[in-house]
């Protein structure tokens, strides 16, 4: 594991985003899952700004890792694009709609098929999560057990309260639900690159708790990291603010 302390999370993501776009797309395609929230929109605005100096657009897949679900049931069914709660949304207001005006092309958005999310398999080559309010990332909420793959969550009360109070920045209008589809450990586990980024004095405790661990701790989800297989793999990118010192 890797830990970077910088003064803007902006340009080392987006650069190491970029070096690593230019290696994979050399023989295939590159595959980003990233979160959607207000952590990093400056790093999808630097990406914006820079896309000339990547490389391959065509051949970048942008998978959408966690997304709003209606309904308390199943069959579940996701909140459509339009809904101002969808994540989809956000991606590509924030992201793909303006790196199409950029560069002309159209990056590909994968999205799991909830009817079938155990046969949804891609590669991702750049896993880029936030730590979220009670150690979560993505949907993956406390007490999910590591063998979890792409699932489909009751979202904790806090995980959605926090949502909502944010929501005039990211989510305006946002009216939050009960359910969400996500990735799980297992896709951090099996990532080619993992990215953790965390911005903000009020991640200071949260930053603190989760390099405290040795192991994986369900209750405490992106402890995942620390997991042998995947540790080697992960960079950690901090702003000051968070306490975070090399």
């Amino acid at each position: 594991m890797h830990i970077n302390v910088v003064e803007s999370l902006a340009q080392p993501v987006g650069e190491l985003w970029r070096d690593l776009q230019a290696k994979e797309t050399k023989d295939g395609f590159f595959s980003v899952a990233a979160p959607l929230s207000s952590t990093p929109r400056p790093i999808y605005r630097w990406i914006v700004d820079n896309a000339s100096m990547f490389e391959r657009w065509k051949a970048v897949r942008f998978v959408l890792m966690d997304e709003q679900i209606e309904g308390s049931s199943v069959p579940f069914r996701y909140i459509s694009p339009e809904d101002p709660a969808s994540y989809e949304r956000f991606a590509m207001q924030n992201l793909l709609i303006p790196l199409e005006g950029k560069t002309g092309t159209a990056v590909r958005l994968e999205k799991p098929d909830l009817d079938r999310l155990e046969t949804f398999s891609p590669k991702i080559n750049l896993l880029m999560v936030a730590l979220g309010v009670r150690g979560n990332y993505a949907n993956v909420m406390p007490g999910t057990d590591i063998n979890t793959g792409w699932h489909v969550t009751r979202l904790i009360e806090e995980f959605r309260q926090v949502h909502t109070q944010a929501s005039s920045d990211s989510y305006a209008g946002a009216a939050f639900r009960e359910f969400g589809m996500s990735l799980g450990p297992q896709q951090v586990l099996e990532a080619d690159n993992v990215v953790v980024i965390i911005s903000g004095s009020k991640k200071r405790a949260l930053a603190e708790e989760l390099l405290s661990y040795k192991a994986f701790t369900p209750e405490f989800p992106l402890s995942i990291i620390h997991e042998p297989s995947v540790r080697q793999r992960v960079q950690i990118f901090a702003t000051p603010d968070t306490g975070i010192r090399l």
